[in-house]
């Protein structure tokens, strides 16, 4: 990991040649992420002028630790979704707590996680929400946020105070025919407008464009004195970043599970995003390196009163077509930000909650990715069933419930397969290699030797299979002189292991048959060898490969001579 600011290096090295391609890049960039970022506040449950505070913080957030010239930082849909919720959750047991303050102290949470896992090198924690997990709860996330937003497209609120999914489906259902027409129009023809421009010209900053049109329709024929809702003026400008109410930090243990679900899940985003903006650039990815400049994105986001932030796909992409070389194009559009939060607000006034409504929905629909669970089914059934839970936990309970369900199914499924896991019975072929029996290659066994070999760790979730089938495969043949275990598929074992391979010893000693090891690992060895040390009994006979071992086998005879 770097100890120094990252962006001390790319100015030392930055070439002029560069400036024109980063000046598109930021540009494209900006124009991305200002409507994306208004949009998906509402995911968070604040105004959209928070969404507005988020972007340039975050960018420079990234741009001064961040080890990737190409990765753009900033408000992803998965984690505003999971955001919200976290903050809705703890809002609704803390009488008082301010919406505003809690988005700042849930950024704040984050971004000290990420600091904290980075200064521990724990890079690793992408790899802790498996594919299926991670496919079912953005599913659900995006299902549960659409029907959130599909009330204000439309213009009406929903009676009563629906709570689950299910719930709230019905209660719009039964709210359409109140709908606002004029909304309803302004709303659909957004998204419609969007899928278009997406469709048929999707170089075009769609959203910009739609934000850009919609402003000009509600200013010019006065829709929003018609009953269309529009933004409303903004106050506070470049005044209003920073700490709102007060810092109430006895909010933050009721926000840390929530904060821990958006790390892990926000990491994981930004190492994807990351992988294509490596193989563009050619930069190395240091896990850590990237844990520190998330902190950082996300303790300054926090600190100007904004929501959480993870590396993005779309604006990583757009960046990347655009040409864009090092990270000063994403300080050039978090500047373009700062402009926008002191000259634009004014006319963010006249933006209807419907387009925004409308662009939240088309952005979800892209992540939105329904066929998984097909192509999952067809691979996978256990996994399928993982994701489909998560999904279903999201949708009847809440997105924690989602992510715990989730978690604790694919635990179980990693410990079923530790205890049950393949094994095969290895035979020779013809041209003397040795396979798996059943292959499909013409491999025999040798009279006398039952070869065996286990695809898992030997450890205490499988020592007692370990032992059963040993036995079994020994008295299975009447012949058998030699049980050879092969442990080059095995990564090691434990001492509940080590005992029940003393057991099966003792207990294929007792029928006369002999137990052998061949590629075994050294640690792994030295572990067996010292417990047989310590029973007093003779050490078993070792050998570097099958080959070795059937060649001594066959010399002796009989599988009783020979020396290790």
């Amino acid at each position: 990991m770097r100890h120094r600011l990252a962006i001390a290096g790319l100015l030392k090295g930055y070439r002029k040649a560069w400036a024109r391609a980063d000046l598109m890049s930021g540009a494209t960039v900006w124009a991305l992420i200002v409507p994306t970022a208004m949009a998906y506040a509402s995911m968070v449950g604040v105004e959209p002028i928070i969404g507005l505070y988020t972007v340039p913080l975050a960018l420079l957030g990234y741009a001064l630790f961040g080890g990737l010239r190409l990765l753009v930082v900033g408000p992803d849909a998965a984690v505003a979704v999971l955001a919200g919720a976290t903050v809705a959750s703890v809002a609704a047991g803390a009488t008082g707590a301010s919406v505003l303050t809690l988005v700042m102290l849930l950024g704040l949470s984050v971004g000290a996680i990420y600091v904290i896992f980075a200064l521990l090198r724990l890079g690793w924690i992408a790899d802790l929400i498996p594919d299926p997990v991670l496919k079912g709860l953005i599913e659900g996330m995006v299902w549960v946020t659409v029907l959130k937003e599909l009330p204000d497209m439309f213009g009406f609120h929903l009676a009563g105070s629906p709570q689950g999914f299910f719930a709230k489906l019905a209660a719009f259902i039964q709210g359409l025919p109140d709908a606002h027409g004029l909304t309803t129009i302004v709303g659909i023809g957004s998204l419609a407008a969007l899928v278009l421009l997406h469709r048929f010209a999707h170089r075009l900053p769609g959203a910009l464009i739609v934000l850009a049109a919609t402003l000009v329709a509600v200013m010019v024929l006065g829709l929003d004195e018609q009953g269309v809702a529009v933004m409303g003026l903004a106050e506070g400008g470049l005044a209003g970043m920073g700490p709102r109410g007060g810092i109430e930090f006895g909010y933050i243990v009721d926000l840390l599970p929530g904060a821990l679900s958006i790390v892990v899940m926000g990491f994981t985003i930004t190492m994807a995003a990351a992988k294509g903006a490596a193989a563009k650039s050619g930069d190395h990815i240091d896990p850590d390196q990237e844990l520190l400049a998330l902190g950082a994105s996300n303790l300054f986001s926090g600190f100007g009163g904004g929501y959480p932030v993870a590396g993005t796909l779309s604006k990583t992409a757009a960046a990347i077509e655009a040409g864009g070389k090092t990270q000063i194009g994403n300080l050039l559009a978090g500047a373009l930000g700062v402009l926008t939060i002191l000259f634009l607000l004014p006319l963010f006034a006249s933006l209807a909650d419907a387009m925004l409504a409308a662009l939240v929905v088309f952005v979800l629909a892209e992540l939105s990715d329904v066929g998984y669970f097909r192509r999952l089914w067809g691979v996978h059934r256990l996994e399928f069933v993982i994701a489909l839970s998560a999904f279903a936990g999201v949708l009847l309970f809440d997105v924690m419930t989602g992510v715990i369900i989730g978690v604790l199914l694919s635990l179980v499924a990693l410990v079923d397969h530790i205890h049950r896991p393949p094994t095969a019975v290895v035979g020779r072929t013809p041209a003397g290699a040795f396979v798996d029996l059943g292959e499909g290659e013409e491999a025999e066994e040798i009279p006398g030797m039952r070869i065996w070999r286990q695809y898992a760790p030997l450890v205490f979730l499988n020592a007692r299979r370990l032992a059963d089938e040993l036995r079994a495969l020994a008295l299975e043949r009447p012949d058998t002189n030699v049980v050879l275990l092969d442990g080059s598929a095995s990564s090691g074992l434990d001492s509940t292991a080590t005992t029940a391979f003393l057991a099966a010893r003792d207990e294929l000693a007792a029928e006369g048959i002999e137990l052998w090891v061949a590629s075994v690992w050294e640690a792994s060895w030295k572990r067996i060898a010292a417990m047989f040390e310590q029973a007093g009994t003779p050490i078993p006979r070792r050998f570097g490969s099958l080959q070795e071992a059937v060649e001594a086998f066959e010399k002796s005879g009989d599988g009783g001579a020979g020396d290790d």
